[in-house]
């Protein structure tokens, strides 16, 4: 609130700042601003954001890289004559995802960097268009949703079915298939490794869902700020459609290759075999 008297009057004038002026102060003065001044807070706020989880995501995924190289090492030296060699698949896998991700990661710091770069230079040259980052970065995130859904649900699909199967089978010797020895063969404790399967497929339902939320809150960073200039709803609409219609599609394909033909041949063969 303001106090002033006019020369000619002996009365006063207050003028009162509204609450939605307030706020907006209060609002603006906690985004994180720009160190060189020139991105507006709020679009700076998205850049840093991206940042500290790229930043975050190069040192977990060299910590992950790490841990393997050192179980690899432990595998082929001193524990490869106590476990099966079954356990190096999956190991050895997870090995050349990590070194994948990473190379990403890093690839994906270095575009955030020249992206912000060019997006000061534009400014300082009087344009105000979207950065091509954000507007790659908000599509992105739409479709990574799409195939983070998809993903989720054939892993908890096909890893429940596992689950039953490997609980049900760990007791299990028929006809020439001696289940229980196969098993008894790679882990002395089937018991723990069925709730450890368990585990993993609760864990990734929570993940899933955290991940969903986390990553719609970054989407509705970027439509405060930029609104409708980055994409038009109908077009976020028609990709995440496709994508869906190939990732379903996919998952289908994978249940008549994985289980629907096996099952049909299974019948066809005990026909055979009883004429």
């Amino acid at each position: 609130m303001m106090d002033l008297k006019p020369i000619y009057n002996t009365g006063t004038i207050t003028f009162v700042e509204s609450p939605e002026k307030v706020t907006l102060k209060k609002i603006d003065s906690t985004f994180i601003k720009d160190p060189e001044g020139i991105i507006p807070n709020g679009i700076y706020k998205v850049f840093k954001h991206e940042k500290s989880k790229q930043k975050f995501l190069l040192i977990f995924m060299s910590i992950i890289l790490l841990g393997l190289i050192i179980w690899i090492s432990l595998l082929s030296t001193i524990l490869l004559k106590k476990i099966h060699w079954f356990w190096f698949i999956p190991t050895i896998i997870a090995f050349i995802l990590s070194s994948w991700k990473l190379t990403s990661v890093f690839l994906d710091t270095r575009h955030l960097s020249q992206s912000i770069k060019m997006y000061r230079e534009s400014l300082l040259a009087g344009s105000r268009l979207t950065p091509p980052f954000i507007s790659g970065l908000y599509i992105k995130l739409y479709k990574s949703q799409a195939r983070q859904n998809w993903i989720v649900i054939a892993f908890l699909f096909y890893g429940t079915i596992f689950t039953l199967l490997f609980w049900w089978l760990k007791d299990v010797n028929w006809w020439i298939f001696t289940f229980k020895d196969w098993i008894k063969s790679l882990t002395k404790n089937p018991e723990l490794v069925g709730f450890f399967l368990i585990t993993i497929l609760i864990v990734t339902l929570i993940m899933h869902i955290y991940f969903t939320v986390y990553r719609k809150k970054r989407i509705i960073d970027i439509q405060s700020f930029f609104g409708n200039e980055v994409i038009s709803q109908t077009e976020i609409d028609e990709i995440v459609r496709n994508k869906n219609k190939i990732y379903r599609r996919a998952f289908f394909i994978s249940i008549l290759i994985v289980l629907v033909f096996p099952f049909i041949g299974w019948i066809i063969y005990k026909k055979v075999i009883k004429k």
